[in-house]
């Protein structure tokens, strides 16, 4: 009887207090949905837009101080200011367009926020209906920069995510 309440006092409380713990991984199942490569690709097409805007100003810019110093000799110093007033202008122009476009607070980040989120939504709702289904107590996300050090194949949901999500 001694060993029966011993056995009982140690192994009770683990079966009381197990945990069932599940992991995907969101990158894998991002990269997996559609409309998330798509909205990839605008984003990239805009930046490539937008980088080569700067570029064209910046291009410009290099142009004409490259002619302002060629010329600095012929100039008087009213003339040289002016010219590298407009010049100075030039560059304050395209760092604020760069500011504009990829800022923190710029149109690169709102279109993201635009055609990225709404995406990272319907995965977390999946997500979590995945791990109520499974009746899992906690689901890690080895994508997200969680350090993982070792999971079990067996416990990777990303595919009844996908599945849940339609794919």
């Amino acid at each position: 009887m001694k060993r029966f309440l011993l056995l009982l006092t140690f192994i009770l409380p683990s079966l009381v207090f197990s945990q069932r713990l599940g992991y995907v991984d969101s990158q894998q199942i991002l990269e997996a949905v559609p409309e998330y490569r798509e909205a990839q690709v605008e984003l990239e097409r805009l930046s490539k837009q937008w980088e080569g805007e700067i570029s064209s100003m910046l291009d410009d810019m290099a142009a004409l101080q490259g002619q302002l110093n060629a010329e600095k000799v012929l100039l008087t110093t009213d003339m040289v200011a002016q010219r590298q007033r407009y010049i100075d202008g030039l560059q304050d122009s395209s760092m604020a367009l760069q500011q504009a476009y990829f800022g923190p607070e710029g149109q690169l980040f709102a279109k993201r926020l635009e055609l990225v989120a709404p995406v990272q939504a319907m995965v977390a709702s999946a997500i979590v209906e995945v791990a109520r289904r499974k009746k899992l107590d906690f689901m890690f996300d080895k994508g997200s920069g969680i350090a993982v050090v070792y999971a079990r194949e067996s416990n990777d949901y990303s595919q009844d995510v996908l599945k849940q999500l339609g794919y």
